[in-house]
C-alpha cells in the first residue's frame, strides 16, 4: 500500500510546481533565485512545519521563509535572542498597553501551536521573538482589522508579519 497524504516535503515540491507560472513571468534571474530561496528555506524547517497542521501547504511554506529570514536578520543586526523572561516581560507590556495587539499575539500563537510545540526551545524562543515584535509594532487600529484576517486566514497575518519585519526598527526594542 501507498501513502496516501505526501510528505511535507512532498508538499512544497506540489506547491513549488504550483507557482511555476509565477516564477516563469519573473523578470530577473535574482527574482528568480529569491523564488527558489523561499522554498529552500521552508525545506529547513520541514520536520517543524509539517506539525503546523493547516489545510494551505503555502501557510506553513511561507512562515517558515519568514521565520529563516528573521533569524539571519537577527544574526546580521549582531542581535541575540531574548531570554524566554524578557519574551514574557515583553508580551506583558503589550497586555497592558496595546490589549489588541496582545490578543493578535494569543491568536496567532494558537494558530501556530502545532509548530511552536514542534520547535526546540531555541527556535521556539525566536518564532516568539518574531511574533511578539511583529505585534508590537502595531496601533490598535491596524491589531483589530488583523484579528479579524486571522480568523480568516493565515496567509493575511503572514503577509502582515513580512510587512512589519521589512520595515526598519525605529522604535522596537532589540
Amino acid at each position: 500500500m501507498g501513502r496516501s497524504i505526501p510528505s511535507f516535503r512532498h508538499l512544497i515540491e506540489i506547491e513549488r510546481l504550483n507557482w511555476s507560472g509565477f516564477k516563469k513571468e519573473l523578470l530577473s534571474k535574482n527574482d528568480k533565485e529569491a523564488f527558489n530561496t523561499i522554498f529552500e528555506n521552508a525545506k529547513l524547517y520541514t520536520q517543524y512545519l509539517s506539525n503546523a497542521n493547516r489545510p494551505v501547504p503555502l501557510e506553513p511554506i511561507m512562515m517558515g521563509a519568514l521565520f529563516h529570514n528573521y533569524k539571519i536578520l537577527l544574526k546580521l543586526n549582531n542581535e541575540s535572542r531574548l531570554s524566554k523572561d524578557l519574551i514574557l516581560k515583553r508580551v506583558s507590556e503589550l497586555e497592558s498597553e496595546k490589549p489588541l495587539a496582545k490578543t493578535l499575539f494569543d491568536k496567532t500563537c494558537e494558530r501556530w501551536r502545532g509548530l511552536l510545540y514542534a520547535l526546540h526551545e531555541d527556535d521556539r524562543e525566536y518564532l516568539l521573538r518574531m511574533i511578539v515584535d511583529c505585534c508590537t509594532s502595531l496601533d490598535d487600529d491596524v491589531a483589530k482589522m488583523i484579528i479579524n484576517k486571522v480568523l480568516e486566514s493565515n496567509i493575511s497575518i503572514l503577509f502582515f508579519f513580512l510587512s512589519c519585519l521589512a520595515e526598519p526598527k525605529t522604535d522596537r526594542e532589540n
